[in-house]
């Protein structure tokens, strides 16, 4: 009887370090997370503007060393255009994946984000034709000093910043 239930402490115990270690190494692998969000003026009081969201997940402190949102296409269409350029040099892909012009969120220096704290980056996008966004989709690219790379999930880019210049 000892047996069995000594079998079935060590058995919750190895499910409970296997889950701590699981864990552990999620949290190594992907210390933060990002998200996009945007707002529209429809007034004209003001530009409109991109935020992304970044989370630190990790017990300690992470140094964002830059942020990048760029315009992209969903997974099917990239599909679509690597089966129709099965040839095209690696060294092409970006151009392929991404569409239109980058907005950088950080110049310089990098950015402490603390342990369970939210940072949001923001810039505005003001009315012109070279801030217009060709791509259906924005996706945000966060690296760390670290060199780890963080992307969030793909946004829908409103239909008023794809056709600069017809707004109202």
């Amino acid at each position: 009887m000892i047996e069995v239930i000594l079998t079935i402490c060590g058995s919750i115990t190895a499910v409970a370090g296997v889950a701590i270690l699981g864990r552990k190494l999620y949290l190594w692998l992907r210390p933060a997370s990002a998200s996009i969000s945007y707002k529209l003026v429809m007034d004209d009081s003001g530009p409109d503007s991109i935020s992304v969201i970044i989370t630190n997940r990790s017990n300690s402190a992470i140094y964002l060393k830059s942020c990048k949102v760029r315009s992209t296409y969903s997974v099917f269409e990239l599909f679509k255009k690597h089966l129709k350029r099965p040839f095209l040099s690696p060294r092409l892909y970006p151009n392929l994946r991404y569409n239109g012009c980058v907005y950088q969120f950080i110049k310089n220096e990098p950015i402490k984000v603390d342990p369970s704290e939210l940072k949001e980056l923001k810039i505005e996008i003001h009315e012109h034709p070279l801030n217009a966004i060709y791509g259906p989709m924005l996706l945000a690219k966060v690296t760390l000093t670290t060199g780890q790379r963080i992307y969030s999930k793909r946004v829908q880019a409103p239909k008023v910043w794809r056709i600069i210049g017809e707004r109202g």
